[in-house]
């Protein structure tokens, strides 16, 4: 029996339970009579079980309600469904998404703070001449790759794993280049001076070479990104800006303010060539309209900060400072927290500490609510902020997106996220990609409600003026 949570909240809870029914009994002598002799059928020739699915919707203070479904996935007894014919899975997320469309559209729809976390998982599988990677989809691609040979290289000098005589991996050890990437820095901070290791060093970097090249993605025409940032920003002028912090390397969320001619704060001056100076997060940018009647000044509608927490493809160090630069950058210049263990002392450096520091304070703003997409809670550095900043905060609200089941309970910080959540409803954990989520943001009611006051407002103002005038 295997059970999976699609969505996981204090009051509120679905998870699908997956059971093996046994359709013929393996052992079972077939009465077949050839000759007097008696045909067994071998066991593994058997089709001996069926998945069958069982929905468990659990509500707080009430019995948990099931719906099971038959070999073809459909819900066998529903009446409470009107016996309308439904798949168990088509339900199952018409259930959950119903539920964080409400909680976005009533509990947080007046919130005065958004934040975002875009982990790796909002990049997977988007691109228009290659896709997004998980961490097990580089290991592989670097295994045949050009440089492979720098790969194995590292996997010999730290003892990664063991190879084979024809120096292939096996495929059960565990896909972690940043593991591997760590031994091998660790590996290379030994040997210093007289006792430098070269080829080590060489290595090293042509993999962090193959990381970057694999990671500057194209905006395709599928990818979320745009439509997000046009659902996310639709707030009332009186709330602040949405922010939107990212441990993704790529120029996503660049590229997708470009197409929507959205403005970006990101920390760098407006001059050219672009240097970074944090203070430039303490800037907004107004509209200003002056006429005899009317004085005025608004914030542009389409803006929103962004905090790119581990560095950027497009950044390089030149004379002591960050700038974005356009084209190739030689890895020694290049800034990034490459996947490694010590992200967490990194984090503690300029720019990152900028950024950090930022993260904890928008976290411990009151009356926040934080999305966290396609992020694991794998990463110590960022998710000790989290979890600290909960026991702080009581008014911060999370809703962590992961797929394709909600955030695992393997490591420390999981597993003391799922004991809050089912302690306090701020908390709710769901399995949906960034795609979906975004299809099914609903729009910000106080907004649509506020436009209508001011457009009212107006025409009030205009008739007040034509009397006058009058």
């Amino acid at each position: 029996m295997e059970e999976i949570y699609i969505l996981k909240n204090k009051s509120y809870k679905i998870k699908i339970v997956t059971a093996d029914k046994p359709k013929v009994d393996p052992i079972e002598i077939a009465n077949v009579d050839v000759l007097n002799d008696v045909t067994k059928i071998p066991a593994e020739q058997v089709e001996t079980e069926v998945k069958i699915k069982t929905l468990v919707i659990e509500r707080e203070n009430s019995p948990p309600v099931l719906y099971a479904s038959d070999e073809e996935g459909y819900i066998t007894d529903n009446q409470e469904l009107g016996g309308k014919k439904i798949k168990l899975s088509d339900f199952a997320n018409q259930e959950k998404r119903t539920f964080y469309k409400q909680l976005i559209q009533g509990k947080y729809n007046e919130i005065e703070n958004v934040v975002i976390l875009s982990g790796a998982g909002s990049s997977v599988g988007i691109g228009l001449d290659k896709k997004g990677l998980t961490m097990a989809n580089l290991w592989d691609s670097l295994a045949i790759s050009g440089d492979s040979i720098h790969f194995i290289s590292l996997i010999k000098k730290t003892k990664y794993c063991t190879l084979d005589e024809n120096e292939q991996i096996d495929k059960s050890v565990k896909k972690d280049l940043e593991l591997l990437l760590s031994k091998a820095g660790m590996l290379n901070a030994v040997h210093q001076g007289a006792d430098k290791d070269l080829d080590l060093e060489k290595s090293i970097d042509a993999i962090k070479s193959f990381i970057v090249r694999e990671l500057h993605l194209k905006l395709d025409e599928f990818a979320p990104h745009a439509q997000f940032l046009n659902k996310v920003a639709l707030r009332p002028q009186k709330y602040p800006r949405i922010k939107i912090f990212t441990l993704n390397y790529d120029t996503l969320f660049e590229q997708a303010a470009v197409k929507e001619r959205f403005t970006v704060i990101d920390g760098f001056t407006f001059s050219n060539p672009r240097i970074f100076n944090g203070k430039y997060f303490d800037y907004d940018i107004i509209e200003t309209r002056h006429n005899r009647q009317d004085k005025k000044d608004s914030t542009i509608a389409k803006l929103f900060y962004l905090f790119k927490m581990h560095g950027s493809l497009n950044w390089k160090t030149q004379d002591n400072e960050i700038e974005q630069f356009e084209g190739n950058i030689p890895i020694s210049n290049q800034v990034m927290i490459f996947p490694q263990n010590n992200k967490y002392e990194h984090s503690y450096e300029q720019p990152y500490f900028e950024m950090m520091a930022r993260f904890q304070q928008a976290l411990r703003t009151e009356n926040t609510l934080l999305i966290t997409i396609g992020f694991s809670f794998y990463d110590k550095h960022i998710s000790s902020v989290i979890l600290e900043s909960l026991k702080q905060n009581s008014s911060l609200n999370i809703i962590a997106l992961t797929y394709p089941d909600v955030v695992s309970k393997q490591e420390l910080y999981q597993s003391e996220l799922h004991r809050i959540s089912e302690l306090q409803s701020r908390i709710t954990l769901v399995a949906e990609t960034f795609k979906d989520f975004t299809d099914n943001y609903p729009e910000n009611i106080a907004h649509h409600r506020l436009d209508v006051l001011e457009s009212l407002n107006e025409g009030l103002k205009q008739l007040k003026l034509r009397d006058e005038q009058a």
